[in-house]
C-alpha cells in the first residue's frame, strides 16, 4: 500500500507540508527508515512538522544518532520536538540524557512531564518517577494512569491503590489497571470483587481477570463474558485455549475450537496456534496437524507449535522436515524453534542432527543459544552414551546457565549409573541450589540402586536434617466434563479403592500382554 501512496504522491502536481508528512510518516510506520530520509532530504523547506514526522521514526526505531542530528539542525523546535527526544532517550535507557534534556526544555506540557514519569517507570526507578510524578504541576487522567500503572507493575499495589483514591477522575483504565494488580499477585477473589464492583467493563476487564484463571473457572467467565454481549478477541480465545491445554480439557478445547471458528477466527495466526498447542497436549497430532494446514498465512510461532508438537510425541524426522519446509518457505526460525528441533533430536538420539543443529544457530542464524538449548544438547550427549563428553560440554557453558544443564546430566549419570561422575554433577547442582531437595532425593537413589544403603541413608538424614522435601508431582485428567487431580500417596479421592482395584487389573493385563 505504501508504494501505492508514493505512487499517487509522485503523480500530485503540487504538495504542501500535510502530503511529505504523510509520506513520511508512512515509510516509518513500515520501518522503511532509509526511503523516509530519502523523501525528506527532497522538501524544498521542511517545517517543524515534517521534521517531527522524521524525528518521530528515528526515535520510534532506536536511530537516535540520526535523530540528535536532526534535533541539532532544526531551526524551529516546538514542544513535539522535545517529547519525541525524551521518549526517544528513555526507549534507549538513557535516563541520564533524557533527564537533562527534560531540564533545558524551555517550557513543559503534561505530555512532557508524563514522557518523563514513564520513562523511569519502564526502567525501574519507581521512586524517581513518585517524585517527578509529585512535582507536576497539571496532572491529567493519562499522567495518573501512568504512574499507578507503574507502582502495579512493580507489584505495590498498596501504592496504587492510594493513588486510585486521590485520583480526581478515573476512567476504565484506571479500574483496569488495578484489577490487573490483583490477578498479578495471585488474589482472585480480590480481584473478582474489584471486577463486580467497576462501573464499566470492556474486553480488556474480561481478559484481565480470566488470565488469573488456571482452571474451569476461565470457561465459566467465558461464557458469562459472551452472554453479557461482549466479544472475544484473539487474547481471550488464546489464554482461555491454553488453559484448555493445560488441563488437558480435550472436551472444553474442542467447543472453544467450535466458538473461534463461528467469531471468525479460524484464520488467526495466534489463535490457531494455541489450538494446535491444545491438541498436541491432549495427544492428537493430526488434529493438530490439520489444524497448521488450514492456516493460510502462517508465523513464525505458528511453525513452532507444529514443530514442536512432533519433537513433544517423538515424531524427529516429522520436526525436521518441517523445520527444513520452514526455513525454504522464507520464515527464519527463532530461539523457540531451535528448542523443538534440539528437543526432537535428543527424543530419538539424533546426535549428528542435533550437533548441526546448534551449531546452526550461531552460525546461520546469529541466535545465541539459552539454557535450555545447552541442556538439550546435554540430553542428547547422555542418552547417546556419552556421558563423559556431556561433562565436558558442561563445563563449557556460561556459568550463569549451567544449573538446568547440571541437572540434565545427572539424571544421564542416574540412567547409566555412574555414580562417581554423579557425585561430581550432584555438588555443582546443589552449590547453585542448597535447597533442592528433588536433588538430594535422586542421589539417594542412585547410591541404592547401586545397593549403596549407608551412602544412600546418609543423603535421606542430611535432607531430614536440613527440612527438605522433594515437591510432590501432581497429575490430571478430564472425565465426563470434570478435571479430577490427583497425585503420588492422594487418598481423598471419594472412590479411590475401585481406582486402585482398576490399575491393578490394568498392571495384570500388561504383564499378560509383555
Amino acid at each position: 500500500m505504501v508504494d501505492w501512496a508514493r505512487e499517487l504522491f509522485d503523480a500530485m502536481p503540487t504538495r504542501n507540508d500535510v502530503s511529505w508528512l504523510t509520506m513520511i510518516s508512512g515509510y516509518m510506520k513500515r520501518k522503511r527508515v532509509r526511503e523516509a530520509r530519502e523523501l525528506f532530504d527532497c522538501v524544498p523547506s521542511p517545517s517543524t512538522s515534517v521534521c517531527n514526522a522524521l524525528l518521530s521514526g528515528y526515535a520510534e526505531h532506536g536511530h537516535l544518532k540520526d535523530a540528535e542530528e536532526l534535533f541539532g539542525r532544526m531551526q524551529r523546535r516546538n514542544l513535539v520536538s522535545w517529547n519525541v527526544m525524551i521518549t526517544g532517550y528513555t526507549q534507549a535507557r538513557m535516563m541520564e540524557v533524557a533527564q537533562r534534556l527534560f531540564d533545558e526544555m524551555p517550557e513543559k506540557d503534561t505530555v512532557s512531564w508524563t514522557a518523563i514519569v514513564r520513562g523511569y517507570l519502564k526502567n525501574g526507578n519507581v521512586d524517581a518517577a513518585w517524585r517527578l510524578f509529585q512535582d507536576m504541576p497539571d496532572r491529567d487522567i493519562l499522567a495518573w494512569n501512568t504512574m499507578m500503572g507503574g507502582f502495579v507493575m512493580s507489584e505495590r499495589l498498596d501504592d496504587a491503590l492510594r493513588l486510585f483514591a486521590d485520583m480526581p477522575d478515573r476512567d476504565l483504565v484506571s479500574w483496569n489497571t488495578i484489577l490487573q494488580g490483583y490477578v498479578q499477585q495471585g488474589d482472585m477473589d480480590s480481584a473478582n470483587t474489584w471486577f463486580r464492583r467497576m462501573p464499566e467493563k470492556d474486553e480488556t476487564s474480561w481478559n484481565t481477570l480470566i488470565s488469573g484463571y488456571k482452571d474451569e473457572g476461565a470457561l465459566s467467565l467465558l461464557l458469562e463474558m459472551t452472554r453479557g454481549g461482549y466479544k472475544p478477541d484473539q487474547a481471550t480465545w488464546s489464554m482461555v485455549i491454553s488453559i484448555c491445554a493445560s488441563l488437558v480439557a480435550l472436551g472444553y478445547g474442542r467447543m472453544v475450537h467450535v466458538c473461534a471458528i463461528k467469531t471468525g477466527f479460524e484464520h488467526d495466526a495466534l489463535v490457531m496456534s494455541s489450538l494446535i498447542s491444545m491438541y498436541s497436549k491432549c495427544g492428537l497430532i493430526i488434529e493438530a496437524s490439520q489444524v497448521f494446514e488450514m492456516i493460510m498465512q502462517r508465523d513464525t510461532v505458528t511453525w513452532n507449535a507444529m514443530i514442536a508438537t512432533y519433537a513433544y510425541h517423538g515424531l524427529a524426522a516429522e520436526a525436521l522436515k518441517l523445520f527444513d519446509r520452514m526455513t525454504k518457505d522464507g520464515f527464519s526460525p527463532d530461539h523457540s524453534t531451535f528448542l523443538s528441533v534440539l528437543s526432537a533430536c535428543a527424543h530419538k538420539g539424533y546426535l549428528y542432527e542435533g550437533c548441526r543443529y546448534f551449531r546452526s544457530m550461531k552460525q546461520d542464524w546469529n541466535l545465541i543459544p539459552r539454557s535450555d538449548h545447552y541442556s538439550c544438547m546435554v540430553d542428547l550427549l547422555g542418552k547417546s552414551g556419552f556421558v563423559h563428553q556431556a561433562y565436558d560440554f558442561t563445563r563449557k557453558i556460561p556459568s550463569n546457565l549451567q544449573i538446568n544443564a547440571w541437572e540434565t546430566l545427572f539424571s544421564a549419570c542416574n540412567a547409566h549409573g555412574n555414580i562417581q561422575l554423579g557425585e561430581l554433577v550432584a555438588k555443582n547442582v546443589l552449590q547453585f541450589r542448597p535447597t533442592d531437595g528433588g536433588m538430594y532425593t535422586l542421589l539417594s537413589n542412585i547410591y541404592a540402586a547401586k545397593e549403596m544403603w549407608s551412602s544412600a541413608a546418609s543423603v535421606r538424614g542430611l535432607m531430614k536434617e536440613r527440612g527438605l522435601k522433594k515437591e510432590t508431582g501432581c497429575s490430571w485428567i478430564e472425565l465426563k466434563g470434570d478435571v479430577v487431580s490427583f497425585s503420588s500417596n492422594d487418598n481423598a479421592h471419594p472412590l479411590i479403592e475401585q481406582i486402585c482395584q482398576e490399575v491393578d487389573n490394568l498392571s495384570v493385563l500388561i504383564e499378560e500382554a509383555s
